[in-house]
């Protein structure tokens, strides 16, 4: 308890004027005795109850004493401490990533840090609120906010995205709240380096709220299958990052059977690889591990069996601005004389104009030109159907001057002054009938967005579209005649929908998944990252200089005045009421 006008103390000499003049007035004392007979008995009755009668003939002094004491009470402003958040402005930042599942205490730490925000919001006293999740793309929930109940409102239904919390992004985007004011931020996560975190303001005060103690985990690290000649292999590695040895029972099956069984000894604080030769064929293997651990997550992890292929081999008889929309893409590639296309052995994508070698790839390639046939002039726009190599890229604005003759039995999806400009041979093969020099087609944007289309389409299986991190955004080269794709779960359970060309992002949780279109289907794996299956005790901590004047105490005054008012009027009416029936005159 304090006071916030203490200058006003002086004002005490009144009730102490008061009390002096009672004590130093003359008191006159009125006893009415009909007969000396009964003066024995009031005495009596004086000395039975002495206090109560002393009380009852000077009830009005003691009022008006209480009131104003009471009064200079309130003159001084006394008011209670109370705990409070520091700052001018509070930011929560919660981690909303997947380690929040871990289990603590048989709760997990997402439900622990979300009842310890609860229980903090009491104290927030009316200061500004702001709520951030982390995420490779930040969000901000409330902003700003004084509402108590609708931030609780909010927080209860936070949920966890799986995604990874990019801590670096996040708290770029809580500095862009900071302004000028005395802010206290509260990061609740698992664990957070305290280098992370930008110190260089001198009015943010940091507190990390981590997670309390140590909890065991036993994870699948990694997890590969490679199609050979005599079967499929399989590698898997288990990480055990508990302090002592585990021992856990490893399962591999392939959606109807299991094919592997085995149990295996963890070392403390070790990685142990396995690998398995020799397996049955299958579309997609499912590795999973039974341990009692308290992180279930990366207990398991499903694995395709699909051909991706990664490297382009470029005829160097191509025009140099082909490699280089293919470098602006990052993709690994490499150039060959022309000479040794023919002789090309290694796994992955062609690109060439020798076409005369297109019946004898055993993989769909690409070719730019013909070196078997001479070029035609057109004149005219170029026109595309709908397919998945023009999802991003829109070619209604290149110039062409010379195409080559089109190949009867190939599938046109591009024309130019009605002659085949772009096909697709049966086997998958992308034939584009002319050179780059006979085109401007390179000083559009276009040109290596429809690269990247073609590297997609041939590097991928038909059946399955790849593994992405939860919520990851990626553009994908879809292509439907419906214009939407449907995604859903292995159970058949709709999730969401995508429009043909727009943006793919995956789905939250880790699992498999179905991605439709009318008749068509692909299958998509949503996994964790590895740093994702890292689970270790988080220090908590608090990092920062805070200014020290009232806005930005620990406490929160709240006044008294208001009860003393409350308390003086009730007073005031006691008073009234006993003149009142005293008489006024007396």
């Amino acid at each position: 308890m304090g006071f916030s006008q203490l200058p006003y103390l002086w004002t005490a000499i009144f009730p102490v004027v008061v009390l002096l003049y009672y004590f130093f007035r003359k008191k006159y004392k009125k006893q009415s005795v009909s007969s000396t007979l009964f003066w024995e008995e009031v005495m009596k009755e004086t000395r039975a109850s002495p206090y109560l009668q002393h009380l009852q003939k000077n009830a009005l002094f003691y009022l008006q004493m209480l009131a104003m004491i009471l009064l200079v009470l309130a003159l001084i402003q006394p008011y209670w401490k109370k705990e409070a958040l520091a700052g001018e402005q509070v930011i929560f930042v919660l981690d909303t990533s997947a380690s929040m599942e871990v289990n603590i205490n048989n709760a997990n730490l997402f439900d622990l840090h979300k009842q310890e925000m609860l229980d903090m919001i009491e104290q927030l006293s009316g200061k500004p609120f702001t709520l951030i999740t982390t995420g490779n793309e930040p969000t901000a929930v409330l902003k700003q906010e004084t509402n108590i109940n609708h931030i609780k409102n909010e927080i209860n239904k936070l949920e966890v995205t799986y995604d990874d919390e990019a801590f670096s992004k996040t708290l770029d985007f809580a500095q862009s709240f900071f302004q000028t004011k005395d802010t206290s931020v509260y990061v609740f996560t698992d664990m957070l380096d305290r280098q992370t975190l930008p110190l260089h303001y001198e009015n943010v005060s940091w507190n990390v709220i981590g997670q309390p103690v140590e909890v065991d985990n036993i994870s699948i690290k990694r997890f590969g299958a490679t199609k050979m000649k005599n079967g499929t292999s399989a590698l898997v590695q288990i990480d055990n990052q508990t302090n002592e040895e585990q021992n856990v029972s490893l399962k591999v099956s392939n959606g109807e059977k299991d094919v592997i069984k085995e149990a295996v000894i963890l070392p403390p604080r070790e990685t142990v690889t396995l690998s398995f030769n020799e397996l049955e064929e299958a579309s997609f293997l499912k590795a999973t591990i039974d341990v009692s651990d308290d992180y279930l997550l990366d207990n398991e992890m499903v694995v395709f069996m699909q051909d991706q292929l990664s490297k382009i081999y470029i005829d160097s008889s191509l025009h140099t601005l082909v490699r280089t929309a293919f470098q602006s893409l990052g993709i690994e590639m490499s150039s060959i004389p022309s000479e040794q296309v023919s002789l090309v052995k290694e796994e992955g994508i062609l690109a060439t104009n020798q076409f005369g070698l297109i019946n004898q790839m055993e993989r769909p390639a690409l070719f730019i030109g013909r070196n078997d046939v001479t070029p035609i002039e057109v004149n005219g726009n170029v026109q595309t159907v709908e397919h998945p190599l023009f999802s991003f890229a829109d070619l209604s604005d290149i110039y062409v001057s010379s195409v080559y003759p089109g190949v009867d039995g190939y599938s046109t999806i591009a024309t130019v002054d009605n002659k085949p400009f772009i096909q697709v041979s049966p086997k998958g093969d992308v034939v584009v009938l002319s050179d780059i020099q006979m085109t401007d087609w390179p000083l559009s944007p276009s040109f290596p967005l429809f690269m990247w289309s073609v590297k997609e389409q041939l590097s991928n299986s038909n059946l399955y579209l790849g593994t992405f991190t939860p919520n990851e955004r990626k553009p994908q080269s879809l292509g439907s005649t419906t214009n939407e794709w449907e995604i859903y779960t292995m159970e058949d359970s709709y999730l969401y929908s995508i429009e043909n060309g727009g943006a793919f992002m995956a789905p939250k949780e880790p699992g498999v998944y179905v991605i439709r279109s009318g008749e068509k289907e692909k299958y998509f794996t949503v996994a964790l990252s590895q740093k994702e299956k890292e689970i270790s005790k988080g220090a908590s901590y608090s990092i920062g200089a805070q200014k020290t004047d009232k806005q930005s105490e620990n406490h929160e005054q709240f006044s008294l005045v208001p009860f003393l008012i409350v308390v003086l009027l009730l007073l005031f009416v006691i008073e009234w009421e006993v003149q009142r029936r005293r008489g006024f005159t007396s």
